[in-house]
């Protein structure tokens, strides 16, 4: 098994920041009373969303302060910053065929659309970067964010851009600008001052993260949330539907048993897919043999019980000629889930270490001794709720939100990507991460003879693709077209 050693070190401050002294100090308050009180005294309206087919992004034709709202992931969603009319380096969205005649530059998209990390940082921290843009520093002298740009970054107030789901890198970038003076607007210039480096990163992070509100004012995304169970056969996995969604993968630096290689990003799950309710078990393993299915191979249960226990014992492979035979079955593409997918699903929403918070009990979960030196191949340990000294039955402790079993402990779960050390040049919107020589796979969860460090949702590990264990099993993705998705819905 591969993991990455625990990270304990926190990211480094910034030594760019002013040194203070008394009377800069007491400017500085001033001018950040000044900017909440501009922030709240100015009347909100409603931010109309432009029709982005019938748009095209032009340079150069904006007047001061505009600020015209448009569909895209890039910085600005609303352009707004420019001091002056018809800034070169500011874009607006004017109706297609017109930015030359309006004596603009057409471009196909915004220049700074780009996915680039926020910092070169070793590390972020999206909670971090929450509680300093709803709240401020006050000992700092940083007001908060929120106060201007709105909860999460979805201003109502056509001053001020919406920041939600904008690149971590350009907003960096463009905070970084403000903090040095290379782009001057007097209130983020003042407001951006005392930041940090880390500070900077912090905020981008989480601010990539937020889903925009787009169309009339007060439009939100809601929360999230799992359609009803199904099953497309009686002998095949129970399935919850999934729905698109935006997630912060990997841990924070201050997550208690965090390993080296769980930097936090931003990740999009663009489509619907349907996860196993359970990871699979015996009897729906030997029902796939029965019907001529899965290569005819019978895992051990190692004595430990069948029927609705996990199976385990069985490799990459054998997981995959499991749901080549629920594909064959069923007419619908069975697969493994990606490591995003997989994190999406276990978090559902949350992003404490665990669905439940940061802490783990035995009421939570089936795990090994809370420690061990080697921390794995430590042996199963029973007590309280979690009375099996190796697997449980599926479904033996709570569900999270999305009503997932034992996405953490129990048995760890293969996933279809390619082991990585890290997540350096990982797929941004879910998808699974190939190599073209691949040995190991990634698997997560963790299981009943593992430490709390690895039962957490953002712990990875690796072993190799032909390992068969006690420890080791799978649940099943199921694709979901987007009729589907509807009828889904809809059902009773």
């Amino acid at each position: 098994m591969t993991t990455a050693p625990i990270q304990t070190s926190q990211a480094t401050q910034d030594t760019q920041t002013t040194p203070a002294n008394p009377t800069t100090s007491a400017q500085q308050m001033l001018a950040r009373a000044a900017l909440a009180a501009l922030c709240a005294g100015v009347a909100a309206s409603p931010a109309q969303a432009a029709d982005a087919g019938n748009q095209e992004v032009c340079y150069g034709v904006a007047t001061a302060g505009h600020n015209d709202c448009a569909n895209t992931t890039c910085f600005h969603l609303c352009s707004g910053l420019s001091q002056h009319d018809r800034d070169p380096t500011e874009w607006t969205m004017v109706p297609k065929g017109t930015c030359t005649q309006l004596g603009g530059k057409v471009q196909a998209a915004p220049l700074a659309c780009h996915a680039d990390a926020a910092s070169d940082a070793s590390e972020v921290d999206a909670s971090a970067g929450a509680s300093l843009y709803a709240h401020g520093d006050t000992a700092r002298a940083i007001p908060a964010c929120a106060a201007c740009h709105g909860p999460a970054g979805n201003s109502e107030t056509p001053g001020y851009p919406k920041l939600a789901g904008q690149y971590a890198g350009y907003l960096g970038e463009q905070l970084g600008a403000f903090r040095s003076g290379a782009r001057n607007q007097p209130l983020m210039t003042t407001a951006a001052r005392a930041l940090t480096d880390a500070d900077i990163a912090n905020l981008s992070l989480y601010l990539s993260a937020q889903l925009p509100a787009l169309g009339h004012a007060g439009a939100t995304h809601s929360a999230a949330a799992s359609g009803k169970p199904f099953r497309d056969c009686p002998d095949c996995p129970e399935l919850v539907p999934l729905p698109p969604g935006r997630f912060v993968m990997g841990s924070p630096p201050s997550e208690t048993g965090r390993f080296g290689n769980e930097k936090q990003h931003v990740v999009d799950i663009a489509a619907s897919f349907a996860i196993g309710r359970f990871d699979v078990t015996f009897a729906q393993w030997d029902a796939c043999v029965r019907d001529g299915g899965c290569r005819a191979y019978n895992p051990s249960d190692d004595g430990h019980g069948r029927d609705t226990y996990p199976a385990v014992n069985v490799d990459w492979d054998d997981a995959r000629a499991y749901l080549a035979w629920l594909t064959q079955k069923t007419g619908v593409r069975y697969r493994l889930p990606s490591e995003a997918e997989w994190e999406y699903a276990a978090r559902a929403g949350t992003s404490t270490a665990r669905w439940w918070g940061d802490g783990l009990t035995r009421d939570d979960a089936n795990y090994g001794p809370d420690v061990c030196e080697q921390q794995t191949n430590c042996g199963g340990y029973a007590q309280g709720a979690d009375k099996w000294m190796y697997s449980s039955p599926v479904g033996s402790f709570p569900a999270n939100p999305f009503g997932l079993f034992d996405e953490l402990g129990n048995v760890w779960q293969w996933t279809a990507d390619c082991w990585h050390d890290d997540y350096t040049g990982a797929p941004g919107d879910g998808s699974a991460w190939d190599a073209a020589a691949c040995s190991r796979h990634v698997i997560r969860g963790g299981s009943w003879s593992n430490v709390p460090s690895f039962v957490r949702a953002a712990s990875r590990a690796a072993v190799p693709t032909t390992v068969r264990r006690g420890y080791l099993g799978f649940r099943v993705v199921r694709e979901m077209p987007e009729g589907e998705v509807g009828q889904l819905a809809k059902s009773p």
